[in-house]
């Protein structure tokens, strides 16, 4: 993705332990550290709904499936690949006279379908043009990076170097210093999925953060869609040898 974005956010909670000398003097410290990366996303996926009504099961079944192509035509429209296009559910509902609960008043058809968009400044007017076609249900909009083991393995290298910084601070600070590199090492790397869909989390806004900016904003010139940032984050737990 040419117009790249990333912010890198040093979010570096610590919770030193220290633990008992033992008999050479050596004690064992024990620290997490956080970082996270905040970048555009370059992948959109649409989950919409396609409903229709009618009297007739056979006209309401006709009435969708012709919707159903018109929006699956206005993806392509769009250089869409097809396999970026999936029918993923189907429901064929009734609803009943509401004076007398055995005469059915319409039949109901709905197919959803989810489609995936790799060229993401084209999603406002993806989102455009299938509304025109016919979808009439928007049920999540999930913004992702295809580079999310690049970035995990970024964020984790700053996880550890913000552990190994704090570690080196705080024995300092209590008169110790290390001596010899980790005796354990553990991480944990999350984010990077959905972002902005009605199924969103809170964002992670409790630590200090500093940032580093490059590229766009992330945001069209003309549009009225905000891409944002998505957060892919890591923790490490690791234990130093520190001594006086």
């Amino acid at each position: 993705m040419t117009n790249r974005f990333i912010v890198l956010a040093a979010l570096v909670c610590a919770q030193p332990v220290f633990a008992q000398p033992s008999f050479d003097g050596t004690s064992a410290l024990h620290i997490t550290g956080d970082a996270a990366i905040l970048v555009v996303p370059d992948r959109v996926r649409l989950f919409l709904g396609v409903e229709s009504r009618n009297k007739d099961l056979r006209a309401a079944k006709t009435d969708n499936d012709a919707a159903v192509r018109k929006v699956i035509e206005a993806a392509r429209a769009l250089n869409v690949a097809p396999g970026n296009i999936q029918t993923d559910y189907i429901q064929v509902g009734m609803s009943y006279n509401g004076n007398d609960g055995t005469i059915v008043d319409h039949y109901t058809v709905t197919k959803d379908i989810q489609i995936l968009l790799t060229d993401v400044p084209q999603f406002e007017n993806l989102l455009s043009q299938v509304l025109l076609a016919g979808a009439n249900h928007i049920y999540d909009v999930e913004f992702s990076t295809s580079e999310l083991r690049t970035h995990r393995d970024a964020v984790r290298a700053l996880a550890i170097k913000a552990a190994q910084d704090k570690a080196t601070a705080l024995a300092a600070a209590a008169g110790l210093r290390v001596i010899a590199p980790p005796l354990s090492v553990s991480a944990y790397s999350y984010g990077g999925g959905s972002a902005y869909g009605h199924r969103r989390s809170g964002g992670y806004g409790q630590a200090q953060n500093v940032t580093q900016a490059s590229g766009g904003d992330g945001i069209g010139a003309d549009g009225t869609v905000a891409l944002g940032k998505i957060s892919v984050t890591a923790n490490v737990s690791m234990t130093f040898q520190t001594q006086r």
